[in-house]
């Protein structure tokens, strides 16, 4: 049986996908180089954050779950967490992968449970490729898959994920994952050691990035 049967949210994937699939760029910000930077830049009080929220360096990833970069974006993400702030925005699409709209709902259904970045570590270290895979990551979330899927069929976090979608095509990213250190562009190695270098080289060029806005205080809501 396919994953849409089994969950029962295909109506809100589809419904997802035929959003992004009309969703345009907006204006572009661009350094003296003329390469995009993040757009918009980060806010805390509407991004998914984690890790260390007054960290000198700030890591954005424009991401989808169940890809073959998902385990190694995971163990980079494990490394830098406890020294820099990470920022997930989403980039869903087919080319991803197939469900990949499917599996940005079930993160969004599970923010609204407080545990987005619980089921996010759980998701990105798997392939998806058994339907079961996802509800089992569920349970490891502490998540009532029930509730999940009920709140995935409601559409929860549609509106989120377009708006991240924009963001990433006017941050002129055409894949995923995508990483921003700082507002910038990064454009080495998916290696933990590689990002955690260029996150300490932005740390140490500046404590506070002028294309990043900082909200304190920080809620739980962005934070889930």
């Amino acid at each position: 049986m396919d994953a849409f049967e089994i969950f029962g949210a295909e109506d809100a994937a589809a419904h997802l996908t035929a959003l992004l699939g009309q969703v345009r760029p907006g204006e572009a910000r661009l350094d003296s180089d003329g390469r995009p930077l993040l757009c918009p830049p980060v806010v805390t009080t509407r991004d998914r954050f984690d890790g260390m929220p007054m960290a000198g360096s700030t890591l954005v990833v424009f991401g989808a779950y169940g890809t073959p970069w998902s385990k190694p974006l995971e163990r980079v993400l494990t490394g830098v967490r406890e020294r820099h702030l990470i920022v997930w925005r989403h980039f869903p699409g087919p080319d991803a992968h197939p469900r990949a709209a499917m599996l940005a709902l079930a993160a969004e259904a599970a923010a609204a449970r407080s545990k987005f970045w619980t089921l996010t570590r759980e998701m990105l270290r798997l392939r998806h490729d058994d339907p079961a895979d996802l509800h089992a990551a569920m349970l490891r979330a502490g998540l009532d898959p029930e509730r999940a899927i009920a709140a995935m069929q409601a559409g929860t976090g549609t509106e989120r994920i377009v708006d991240d979608v924009a963001s990433a095509l006017a941050s002129g990213v055409a894949y995923s994952p995508t990483l921003f250190v700082n507002g910038e562009r990064y454009a080495g190695e998916l290696e933990p050691d590689a990002v955690t270098a260029a996150l300490e080289n932005g740390k140490r060029g500046s404590a506070r990035r002028a294309d990043s806005r900082w909200n304190p205080p920080l809620t739980e809501g962005a934070r889930a």
